[in-house]
Protein backbone atom coordinates (compact mmCIF):
# COMPACT_ATOMS: atom_id res chain seq x y z
CA UNK A 1 0.00 0.00 0.00
CA UNK A 2 1.31 3.29 -1.09
CA UNK A 3 1.01 6.92 0.45
CA UNK A 4 -0.02 9.65 -2.09
CA UNK A 5 2.58 11.88 -0.36
CA UNK A 6 5.17 9.17 -0.88
CA UNK A 7 4.41 9.39 -4.61
CA UNK A 8 4.35 13.25 -4.59
CA UNK A 9 8.01 12.55 -3.67
CA UNK A 10 8.65 10.32 -6.21
CA UNK A 11 7.95 11.76 -9.03
CA UNK A 12 8.77 15.43 -7.79
CA UNK A 13 5.98 17.04 -9.64
CA UNK A 14 2.28 18.49 -8.96
CA UNK A 15 -0.19 16.66 -10.94
CA UNK A 16 0.94 13.27 -10.00
CA UNK A 17 -2.59 12.37 -9.34
CA UNK A 18 -2.71 13.10 -13.09
CA UNK A 19 0.07 11.17 -13.90
CA UNK A 20 -1.43 8.34 -11.46
CA UNK A 21 -5.38 8.13 -13.02
CA UNK A 22 -3.10 7.91 -16.42
CA UNK A 23 -1.20 4.81 -15.34
CA UNK A 24 -4.23 3.20 -14.25
CA UNK A 25 -6.85 4.05 -16.70
CA UNK A 26 -4.87 4.88 -20.34
CA UNK A 27 -2.00 2.51 -19.73
CA UNK A 28 -3.84 -0.22 -17.88
CA UNK A 29 -2.00 -0.75 -14.90
CA UNK A 30 -4.17 -2.39 -11.95
CA UNK A 31 -3.74 0.39 -9.45
CA UNK A 32 -6.66 0.51 -6.82
CA UNK A 33 -7.46 3.75 -4.98
CA UNK A 34 -8.43 4.07 -1.24
CA UNK A 35 -12.18 5.47 -2.68
CA UNK A 36 -12.29 2.07 -5.03
CA UNK A 37 -11.28 -0.09 -2.14
CA UNK A 38 -14.24 2.12 0.05
CA UNK A 39 -16.99 1.81 -2.56
CA UNK A 40 -16.94 -2.12 -3.08
CA UNK A 41 -16.57 -2.63 0.43
CA UNK A 42 -19.73 -0.37 0.87
CA UNK A 43 -21.64 -2.19 -1.96
CA UNK A 44 -21.12 -5.22 -0.76
CA UNK A 45 -22.26 -4.43 3.10
CA UNK A 46 -25.62 -2.61 2.05
CA UNK A 47 -26.26 -6.43 0.48
CA UNK A 48 -24.52 -8.55 3.69
CA UNK A 49 -22.13 -9.99 0.43
CA UNK A 50 -19.19 -10.82 3.28
CA UNK A 51 -17.41 -13.06 0.24
CA UNK A 52 -16.39 -10.24 -1.22
CA UNK A 53 -15.60 -8.16 1.78
CA UNK A 54 -13.15 -11.07 2.83
CA UNK A 55 -11.95 -11.15 -0.61
CA UNK A 56 -10.86 -7.43 -0.59
CA UNK A 57 -9.74 -8.10 2.83
CA UNK A 58 -7.11 -10.76 1.92
CA UNK A 59 -6.05 -8.98 -1.55
CA UNK A 60 -4.67 -6.28 0.30
CA UNK A 61 -4.20 -7.17 3.92
CA UNK A 62 -6.76 -4.76 5.17
CA UNK A 63 -10.19 -3.85 5.59
CA UNK A 64 -11.17 -2.27 2.72
CA UNK A 65 -13.64 0.06 4.23
CA UNK A 66 -10.91 1.84 6.15
CA UNK A 67 -8.26 2.59 3.56
CA UNK A 68 -7.69 5.99 3.26
CA UNK A 69 -8.78 7.40 -0.13
CA UNK A 70 -5.23 8.65 -1.05
CA UNK A 71 -3.76 5.12 -0.24
CA UNK A 72 -2.90 2.69 -3.86
CA UNK A 73 -1.81 -0.72 -4.44
CA UNK A 74 -0.96 -2.35 -7.49
CA UNK A 75 -3.49 -5.45 -7.97
CA UNK A 76 -1.63 -6.81 -10.14
CA UNK A 77 2.08 -6.96 -12.34
CA UNK A 78 0.79 -7.31 -15.66
CA UNK A 79 -0.23 -4.06 -17.69
CA UNK A 80 -3.35 -4.73 -20.00
CA UNK A 81 -2.35 -4.23 -23.39
CA UNK A 82 -5.71 -3.84 -24.40
CA UNK A 83 -6.42 -0.52 -22.41
CA UNK A 84 -5.14 2.23 -24.86
CA UNK A 85 -8.38 0.92 -27.58
CA UNK A 86 -11.04 0.83 -24.16
CA UNK A 87 -9.37 3.99 -22.98
CA UNK A 88 -11.17 5.63 -26.02
CA UNK A 89 -14.47 3.97 -25.91
CA UNK A 90 -14.25 4.40 -22.38
CA UNK A 91 -14.21 8.50 -22.82
CA UNK A 92 -16.85 8.28 -25.47
CA UNK A 93 -19.16 6.58 -22.95
CA UNK A 94 -18.52 8.87 -20.42
CA UNK A 95 -19.39 11.91 -21.91
CA UNK A 96 -23.06 10.69 -23.04
CA UNK A 97 -25.73 12.28 -21.31
CA UNK A 98 -27.34 9.46 -19.66
CA UNK A 99 -27.57 7.47 -16.26
CA UNK A 100 -24.83 6.11 -14.43
CA UNK A 101 -26.35 2.69 -14.85
CA UNK A 102 -27.08 2.93 -18.52
CA UNK A 103 -23.15 4.19 -19.06
CA UNK A 104 -21.90 1.14 -17.21
CA UNK A 105 -23.89 -1.44 -19.00
CA UNK A 106 -23.05 0.34 -22.51
CA UNK A 107 -19.10 0.13 -21.49
CA UNK A 108 -19.44 -3.58 -20.63
CA UNK A 109 -21.27 -4.38 -24.15
CA UNK A 110 -18.84 -2.52 -26.13
CA UNK A 111 -16.42 -4.76 -24.31
CA UNK A 112 -18.26 -8.37 -23.65
CA UNK A 113 -15.86 -11.17 -22.77
CA UNK A 114 -13.02 -8.69 -21.67
CA UNK A 115 -11.93 -7.80 -17.98
CA UNK A 116 -13.17 -4.64 -16.79
CA UNK A 117 -11.23 -2.95 -13.72
CA UNK A 118 -13.14 -1.20 -10.90
CA UNK A 119 -10.70 1.86 -11.62
CA UNK A 120 -12.42 2.18 -15.60
CA UNK A 121 -16.08 1.83 -13.78
CA UNK A 122 -15.58 4.49 -11.27
CA UNK A 123 -13.98 7.09 -13.86
CA UNK A 124 -16.58 6.20 -16.01
CA UNK A 125 -19.18 7.26 -13.57
CA UNK A 126 -17.14 10.56 -12.92
CA UNK A 127 -16.22 9.47 -9.63
CA UNK A 128 -20.03 8.39 -8.34
CA UNK A 129 -19.36 6.01 -5.58
CA UNK A 130 -22.86 4.86 -6.84
CA UNK A 131 -20.94 2.79 -9.66
CA UNK A 132 -20.11 -0.26 -7.43
CA UNK A 133 -23.72 -0.61 -6.37
CA UNK A 134 -24.69 0.00 -9.87
CA UNK A 135 -22.82 -3.32 -10.90
CA UNK A 136 -24.57 -5.67 -8.77
CA UNK A 137 -27.74 -4.16 -9.31
CA UNK A 138 -27.46 -4.83 -13.55
CA UNK A 139 -26.05 -8.69 -12.01
CA UNK A 140 -28.43 -9.54 -9.60
CA UNK A 141 -31.92 -7.42 -10.20
CA UNK A 142 -31.49 -7.07 -14.18
CA UNK A 143 -29.40 -10.30 -14.85
CA UNK A 144 -26.97 -9.28 -16.84
CA UNK A 145 -24.11 -11.76 -16.86
CA UNK A 146 -21.33 -9.70 -15.10
CA UNK A 147 -18.80 -12.31 -13.09
CA UNK A 148 -16.13 -11.51 -10.35
CA UNK A 149 -13.96 -13.77 -8.28
CA UNK A 150 -16.10 -13.94 -5.83
CA UNK A 151 -19.26 -15.03 -7.99
CA UNK A 152 -17.54 -17.80 -9.34
CA UNK A 153 -14.59 -17.05 -12.06
CA UNK A 154 -11.50 -18.13 -9.49
CA UNK A 155 -9.08 -16.84 -12.51
CA UNK A 156 -10.13 -13.23 -12.18
CA UNK A 157 -8.42 -10.70 -9.81
CA UNK A 158 -10.16 -9.40 -6.93
CA UNK A 159 -11.87 -6.09 -8.55
CA UNK A 160 -12.03 -7.16 -11.93
CA UNK A 161 -15.55 -7.71 -13.79
CA UNK A 162 -15.79 -9.29 -16.85
CA UNK A 163 -19.24 -9.53 -19.12
CA UNK A 164 -19.38 -13.09 -20.17
CA UNK A 165 -22.48 -12.89 -22.83
CA UNK A 166 -24.02 -10.11 -24.42
CA UNK A 167 -27.77 -11.10 -23.37
CA UNK A 168 -29.59 -11.09 -20.06
CA UNK A 169 -30.70 -14.28 -17.75
CA UNK A 170 -33.44 -15.55 -17.65
CA UNK A 171 -35.25 -13.14 -15.22
CA UNK A 172 -36.49 -16.17 -12.39
CA UNK A 173 -32.63 -16.96 -12.04
CA UNK A 174 -31.50 -13.34 -11.06
CA UNK A 175 -32.49 -13.31 -7.85
CA UNK A 176 -29.85 -16.72 -6.55
CA UNK A 177 -27.65 -14.86 -3.75
CA UNK A 178 -23.70 -14.94 -4.56
CA UNK A 179 -22.99 -17.61 -1.80
CA UNK A 180 -25.72 -20.26 -3.04
CA UNK A 181 -24.41 -19.50 -6.71
CA UNK A 182 -20.84 -20.50 -5.73
CA UNK A 183 -21.96 -23.33 -3.77
CA UNK A 184 -23.66 -25.24 -6.68
CA UNK A 185 -20.38 -24.19 -9.37
CA UNK A 186 -17.93 -25.78 -6.68
CA UNK A 187 -20.05 -28.56 -6.55
CA UNK A 188 -20.35 -29.01 -9.86
CA UNK A 189 -17.12 -28.94 -10.89
CA UNK A 190 -17.32 -25.70 -12.51
CA UNK A 191 -19.16 -27.58 -15.54
CA UNK A 192 -22.35 -28.16 -17.05
CA UNK A 193 -23.90 -31.09 -15.78
CA UNK A 194 -25.12 -32.03 -19.59
CA UNK A 195 -21.57 -31.90 -21.27
CA UNK A 196 -19.17 -31.55 -19.58
CA UNK A 197 -18.17 -27.74 -20.56
CA UNK A 198 -16.54 -25.34 -18.57
CA UNK A 199 -14.69 -22.08 -18.98
CA UNK A 200 -11.23 -23.51 -20.15
CA UNK A 201 -12.84 -24.84 -23.36
CA UNK A 202 -14.19 -21.39 -24.32
CA UNK A 203 -13.56 -20.99 -28.21
CA UNK A 204 -14.92 -18.73 -30.64
CA UNK A 205 -16.11 -21.44 -32.62
CA UNK A 206 -18.25 -23.15 -30.18
CA UNK A 207 -21.74 -21.37 -28.74
CA UNK A 208 -21.16 -22.80 -25.57
CA UNK A 209 -19.72 -19.06 -23.83
CA UNK A 210 -20.94 -19.39 -19.93
CA UNK A 211 -22.04 -21.47 -17.08
CA UNK A 212 -25.67 -20.67 -16.01
CA UNK A 213 -27.76 -22.28 -13.40
CA UNK A 214 -31.28 -24.07 -13.86
CA UNK A 215 -33.84 -24.78 -11.18
CA UNK A 216 -34.73 -28.61 -11.12
CA UNK A 217 -38.00 -27.90 -9.70
CA UNK A 218 -38.99 -24.88 -11.64
CA UNK A 219 -39.40 -21.13 -10.47
CA UNK A 220 -42.47 -21.09 -11.69
CA UNK A 221 -43.76 -24.20 -9.95
CA UNK A 222 -42.08 -22.34 -6.62
CA UNK A 223 -38.58 -24.19 -6.96
CA UNK A 224 -36.62 -22.09 -4.10
CA UNK A 225 -33.04 -20.81 -4.71
CA UNK A 226 -31.33 -23.35 -2.86
CA UNK A 227 -28.56 -25.46 -3.99
CA UNK A 228 -30.77 -28.86 -3.93
CA UNK A 229 -32.47 -27.21 -6.53
CA UNK A 230 -29.83 -26.07 -8.24
CA UNK A 231 -27.46 -27.50 -11.12
CA UNK A 232 -25.16 -25.98 -13.69
CA UNK A 233 -25.46 -26.25 -17.45
CA UNK A 234 -24.00 -24.34 -20.47
CA UNK A 235 -25.89 -21.42 -21.95
CA UNK A 236 -26.83 -23.63 -24.58
CA UNK A 237 -28.57 -26.40 -22.56
CA UNK A 238 -29.48 -23.77 -20.09
CA UNK A 239 -32.08 -22.45 -23.77
CA UNK A 240 -32.37 -26.19 -24.57
CA UNK A 241 -34.05 -26.86 -20.74
CA UNK A 242 -36.42 -24.10 -21.90
CA UNK A 243 -37.59 -24.69 -25.07
CA UNK A 244 -38.57 -27.73 -23.86
CA UNK A 245 -40.42 -26.35 -20.70
CA UNK A 246 -42.34 -24.08 -22.82
CA UNK A 247 -43.29 -26.88 -25.50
Amino acid sequence: MINGDELMVVSGIAEWARRLRELRVQFGWAIYSGVTFRDMAEAAKAVEDDGEIASLESAIGADPSRVKPDQYVLMKEEQDRQSAHRWNVLNEVRRKKISVTDKIIEYFRKNVGQQITGEELKYLAKDKKEWARRVRELRTEQGWPIVTKNSGRQDLEVGVYVLEEDRQTYEHDRKIPDPVRVAVLQRDGFKCVQCGWKRSMLSPEDPRKMLELHHVRHHINKGENVAENLITLCNVHHDEEHRHRRS
